[in-house]
């Protein structure tokens, strides 16, 4: 993957790691992947995410959602990530690649 990140089924393995649940959308004025990251405020930085465990990630998407209009993301979801070494990891590939780029890298002229 670019950036330096390595996917493998490894890597979205649950066991013996805490399980988190978070908010993702993407930005509205450019459609860039965005992070909840409390208070009003939203990141596209995976690290600064607000992360809870399971039994907290509605009222998590709440507080999302209750921002006043206009509303600066498109569709906030809730998704699972591991929490490895201090760092998230997203468990699915797809929000694997949001977070981290493609997976290949584009030919060079």
């Amino acid at each position: 993957m670019a950036h330096g990140h390595k996917a493998s089924a490894t890597m979205r393995d649950t066991s013996a790691t805490d399980v988190r649940r978070l908010v993702t959308g993407n930005r509205l004025r450019d459609g860039v992947p965005v992070y909840f990251a409390g208070i009003g405020r939203w990141s596209p930085a995976l690290a600064e995410a607000r992360h809870v465990a399971a039994a907290d990630a509605e009222a998590l998407l709440a507080e999302a959602l209750a921002a006043p209009p206009p509303h600066p993301v498109v569709a906030p979801y809730l998704i699972d990530a591991a929490l490895r070494d201090g760092r998230l990891i997203p468990l699915s590939l797809r929000e694997e690649i949001r977070a981290f780029g493609p997976t290949v890298r584009a030919a060079e002229p």
